[in-house]
């Protein structure tokens, strides 16, 4: 802060008796009487600065706010599309129409005018070009819509519960997956795969050592080891594996009392009535689409 000039200063001077301390003190005067005139030009310039300063302050709060109101403008007349949602698919080609039918099912309209659509049981109806066919995924997630044409599904969908794949026993953490139309599979402990099919009423071992073994009331059969069979009363069955180890029961009604080699007992309850195998699109063929011949 600077201060003024004293005013008792040219009091002092006038007051002094001595020429030459008057001469003295007139001196000093006069020199600090120019650095005051040097401080008031400083301080001139101080304000200034500081003036120009909150000016430029001014400008670019007045520039930002200004920004500000336009981004939001612009936010507002932009409509942000919210990403697609192919449920059950992970993915499918960018401009797929997806919609929500009244039955809980989904439709997905692709660019090529290919038409996928969910069904009750875990799969995909495809229509092209006025053809429409039921695909079954796998294997695993994936499902071929067309030859080559490979989509990929929410593991999510295909995943089922013991009561519905009609299997009791499961360890804890354990699911099985819907792989079609009454189908389930289970991947159990040990690598052991597990396939219920309610259809034909019978199960598949798939070891991973390579047997397999077929266990149904109506057939059984293994392939790559042998399967002793005994007659039980009322129509009942027990088998023995010779390699794998696996054995049970299987009753009149088809249940099967599964105990495997790791000490694992399962029982496999079949639901609903068994198909006919000779009438058209029932049978292996009719689901899986390959002529195989049942071995006996």
């Amino acid at each position: 802060m600077i201060s003024e000039e004293p005013a008792d200063l040219q009091a002092t001077i006038e007051q002094t008796d001595s020429g030459e301390q008057q001469y003295v003190l007139r001196a000093l005067c006069d020199h600090l009487s120019g650095i005051r005139e040097e401080l008031s030009g400083i301080r001139t310039l101080l304000e200034a600065g500081h003036a120009a300063s909150e000016a430029m302050r001014g400008q670019a709060q007045a520039y930002l706010e200004a920004q500000q109101a336009r981004t939001q403008e612009y936010l507002e007349q932009v409509q942000i599309e919210p990403e697609p949602d192919f449920y059950p698919f992970v993915e499918l080609p960018a401009g797929t129409a997806p919609r929500d039918l009244p039955d809980g099912n989904r439709l997905f309209t692709l660019p090529d005018g290919m038409i996928l659509r969910t069904t009750d049981d875990q799969r995909i109806c495809v229509i092209d070009a006025g053809e429409q066919q039921v695909i079954t995924p796998g294997p695993g997630t994936t499902i071929e819509v067309a030859p080559g044409r490979l989509y990929t599904l929410v593991e999510s969908y295909l995943r089922s519960t013991q009561e519905a794949a009609g299997i009791s026993g499961l360890p804890a953490g354990i699911e099985p997956t819907a792989m079609g139309a009454e189908r389930f599979a289970v991947n159990l402990p040990e690598g052991i795969r597990l396939d219920v099919d309610h259809r034909e009423r019978f199960i598949t071992l798939i070891n991973p050592a390579g047997p397999i073994d077929i266990i149904g009331i109506g057939r059984i059969d293994g392939i790559g080891e042998t399967i002793a069979v005994r007659l039980l009363s009322g129509g009942a069955k027990g088998f023995q594996c010779g390699q794998s180890g696996h054995g049970g029961l299987i009753e009149a009604d088809g249940t099967i009392h599964l105990g495997l080699k790791s000490g694992l007992d399962l029982v496999i309850r079949f639901l609903g009535e068994a198909v006919d195998d000779g009438a058209p699109g029932n049978g292996c063929s009719g689901q899986c689409g390959i002529d195989c011949v049942e071995r006996t």
